[in-house]
């Protein structure tokens, strides 16, 4: 792992290896930085910078091999050992989510699922659902170090304590509540009501009329 990477670069060597591995499925063995960028709708500058700064460059005239970026970008990304992920309120989302993370080479695993409801029963094949209450425990026996939130509001705030007093380090916050942790504590929030919100503006500001 390459350490002190920016954050927005992290992202963005992310979002390039999952564009990679359904390149890779096609069987497109190099491709070009600016055809990168077509694909991301991003500025061929940036995935030029982002794979400088994890010491990797192209042949001029091929560009860059498919496979060997993604293995560069593993290193660069990835942690040496398999970081365990736990959902906890999510449901289909969550599902389309962990297909990811279970049938691709990363080195996280989702190990354990929780739900408000009493019975919760299975969410995703091989990963068992809990009812919350137990949370601290599974989260802790198996060694949890990162979690998904996706709550109501109105639990957000207790439960997020809750994954903190098991030991999670890293939490992905899909609620809108602005939580209260720790400094060592990383949290990043993604508020979806805000990101449809400025998808229905830029669908409609062409057609709606002005105030």
């Amino acid at each position: 792992m390459i350490k002190n990477l920016p954050g927005n670069t992290v992202e963005r060597l992310s979002n390039y290896r999952r564009t990679l591995l359904n390149l890779k499925t096609e069987d497109k063995t190099h491709i070009h930085s600016h055809q990168l960028a077509h694909l991301l709708k991003i500025n061929p500058v940036h995935v030029r910078r982002d794979l400088m700064l994890i010491g990797f460059s192209g042949d001029i005239h091929k560009g860059y091999d498919v496979s060997e970026l993604i293995k560069s970008i593993g290193r660069a990304i990835d942690c040496v050992y398999v970081q365990k992920v736990a959902f906890v309120g999510v449901g289909d989302l969550g599902r389309a989510v962990a297909d990811y993370f279970n049938y691709q080479d990363t080195m996280l695993q989702v190990a354990a699922t929780f739900r408000i409801d009493k019975e919760p029963g299975m969410q995703f094949p091989d990963v068992k659902c809990y009812n919350i209450s137990r949370m601290k425990e599974i989260m802790r026996r198996e060694n949890i170090e990162l979690s998904v939130l996706a709550v109501p509001s109105s639990f957000a705030g207790d439960i997020s304590k809750i994954i903190i007093d098991s030991g999670v380090r890293g939490i992905l916050n899909f609620t809108s509540v602005h939580l209260k942790v720790p400094k060592e504590i990383h949290v990043e929030n993604y508020d979806m009501i805000s990101k449809l919100e400025k998808l229905a503006y830029f669908t409609n500001k062409d057609s709606c009329p002005e105030e």
